[in-house]
């Protein structure tokens, strides 16, 4: 099997920024350890994320499967909007209380 000549390029393109990328980090990370403002490369862009595994009743995720297919989306999507959702009212009831 015969590859594209762009397709290797794109594949070679992507390998050397990978490595690129981790040379990077590699860089920052001794600097930051080394107590030295690393700042500037972190414009808030990209967010931290963190695997979660959660056992759920399945009669739950089946709750949540149906909901998903009438609003068209993963059932991962969902579960990150309804955390989101959750938090944003408990959040804006804390902040009433306070007020009140």
């Amino acid at each position: 099997m015969r590859i594209r000549w762009d397709e290797a390029k794109r594949q070679k393109i992507f390998m050397n920024t990978k490595r690129g990328k981790a040379e990077d980090i590699e860089r920052i990370a001794k600097k930051a350890h080394r107590g030295e403002d690393v700042s500037e490369h972190f414009t808030g862009e990209h967010v931290a994320k963190q695997r979660v595994d959660i056992d759920l009743p399945l009669r739950l995720l089946r709750m949540i499967d149906e909901e998903c297919k009438l609003v068209g989306i993963t059932r991962q999507a969902w579960i990150k909007m309804a955390c989101d959702e959750r938090l944003r009212q408990v959040q804006t009831s804390r902040n009433a209380s306070k007020v009140a």
